[in-house]
């Protein structure tokens, strides 16, 4: 099965730059079917090609308020920040909850609508992503290795996977926040 070239061809593009701000952070946005909009910041992800499909796959704790969000979506954009840029903001949408904290508000960034999605983009980003989510996963903790249950997973706080189908994928104006 063939993918669309309209997307095929562009969103692996800029994968050195996303791979390269990934672990420093990226914004996860999401609208869910009341119009509320949240973004948290997230630094494991992976994109690659499942059912023939480009996706992006986000890893999200469930005791976040971007999983509750998450689950009255039908889809989610990963906005990218030129590397090393909006390092307050991606501190702020990281430790704030957006049960108690207007995040947009907070730091100043500025939402835009998405081209394919409903969710909106982050104007400020370089880069975006815009996802159909298609599938979900949980972890499954007895299959997680000893060492890494330890260090990540204390708590028992684990993640579960969206799948989001890439549908679109560009470049924006660089952002003007530091």
């Amino acid at each position: 099965m063939a993918m669309s070239k309209e997307y095929h061809e562009t969103y692996y593009e800029h994968g050195e730059d996303f791979l390269k701000q990934l672990p420093k952070g990226v914004f996860i946005t999401v609208k869910d079917n009341t119009g509320r909009v949240n973004t948290m910041t997230i630094a494991w992800g992976h994109i690659g090609v499942i059912w023939g499909k480009p996706c992006f796959i986000a890893y999200v704790r469930y005791s976040r308020f971007t999983y509750d969000v998450l689950l009255k979506a039908e889809d989610f954009t990963i906005n990218v920040p030129e590397y090393d840029t909006l390092k307050k903001e991606l501190t702020l949408a990281g430790t704030k909850s957006g049960r108690d904290t207007d995040k947009f508000k907070e730091t100043g960034l500025t939402l835009k609508e998405s081209r394919k999605v409903t969710t909106p983009i982050i104007e400020e980003c370089a880069l975006q992503y815009e996802c159909k989510i298609i599938y979900q996963q949980s972890q499954e903790p007895a299959l997680i290795q000893p060492s890494i249950k330890e260090r990540h997973y204390k708590n028992h706080d684990t993640h579960i996977m969206f799948f989001g189908e890439i549908v679109d994928s560009y470049t924006t104006k660089k952002g003007s926040h530091s």
